[in-house]
């Protein structure tokens, strides 16, 4: 009884130095997070020879140091300075090179440095350094691929990525096709024509191989606009405004069906486009 007394003393003793204690640490832990505490960073060979055989836990040290600045941040909206950025990007980089295969710092990079700095560069950079130590990692090219396409309009290079992302195990089925469009984007539709029908001719599953057949079919009939609208430009001078000038011209006996649904049409510049965007249209109700 005594025992059992004396614990709930105890209990009670526990309950109300929490009680008052706690206020203090909070305001304490508020304190750490809201204030300016970005640090110097060292050269990286420096901080390379101090951290000695803990460099493992010296590049969990500059991720911590980093991701806890940016939500300081965010929990006072306030908006980053370009020094600011630069920090980031520097922590972020030391973590890397003290541990090359530690994920994380890759991926707070490409999400902070792309979206909110537009840091595509920087960001596509340390993605690259990621990429060659984590050589099973498909995640890392496919964001340079993403970047370069929808951030630096580089569809050409963008494509490269998507297929180096697709060579890596666990790769989505659908990275030839993206990487296909982007090519054909770029005017290159012959040469995306060329390297998909070779995915369909290597292709096992029966789902995926049907999907290149269809890509491949919407390619077919948009070189064949294309040469048909490149004769109508060597002979007229001019490039044709619709393409019912090249039906008229006698250069196509009508315009093509797109397997996806959508109607094919040739934009200012020559190029050839269709409104589904080589995706399925939904049916009209």
């Amino acid at each position: 009884m005594r025992a059992g007394r004396g614990t709930l003393i105890i209990l009670i003793f526990l309950i109300a130095s929490y009680a008052l204690i706690f206020p203090s640490f909070e305001k304490a832990r508020k304190d750490i997070r809201l204030g300016e505490v970005k640090g110097f960073n060292l050269p990286p060979l420096v901080v390379k020879f101090m951290a000695f055989e803990f460099k493992s836990i010296a590049a969990d040290l500059h991720y911590v140091r980093a991701s806890q600045f940016y939500g300081g941040r965010v929990d006072r909206l306030a908006e980053a300075t370009r020094d600011d950025w630069a920090w980031l990007y520097t922590n972020l980089w030391l973590a890397t090179e003290l541990d090359p295969y530690f994920q994380d710092p890759y991926y707070l990079g490409n999400a902070f440095l792309t979206w909110d700095a537009g840091l595509y560069v920087q960001a596509n950079k340390l993605l690259q350094k990621g990429m060659d130590a984590r050589t099973w990692d498909w995640t890392l090219p496919f964001y340079i691929g993403f970047n370069k396409f929808y951030f630096l309009n580089e569809n050409k290079e963008a494509a490269d990525y998507l297929l180096k992302a697709y060579e890596r195990p666990g790769a989505i089925p659908y990275l030839p096709n993206l990487a296909a469009r982007l090519y054909q984007r770029e005017g290159r539709t012959e040469a995306a024509l060329a390297f998909l029908v070779n995915f369909w001719e290597n292709e096992r599953d029966q789902k995926q191989k049907k999907a290149y057949e269809i890509r491949i079919d919407a390619f077919r009939k948009i070189l064949s606009l294309e040469k048909a609208a490149a004769l109508y430009k060597e002979r007229n001078g001019k490039q044709p405004e619709k393409l019912e000038e090249l039906v008229k011209a006698g250069l196509i006996k009508e315009i093509p069906q797109d397997p996806y649904g959508g109607t094919f049409y040739i934009r200012g510049d020559g190029v050839i486009e269709t409104t589904s965007k080589l995706a399925n249209v939904a049916p009209k109700k």
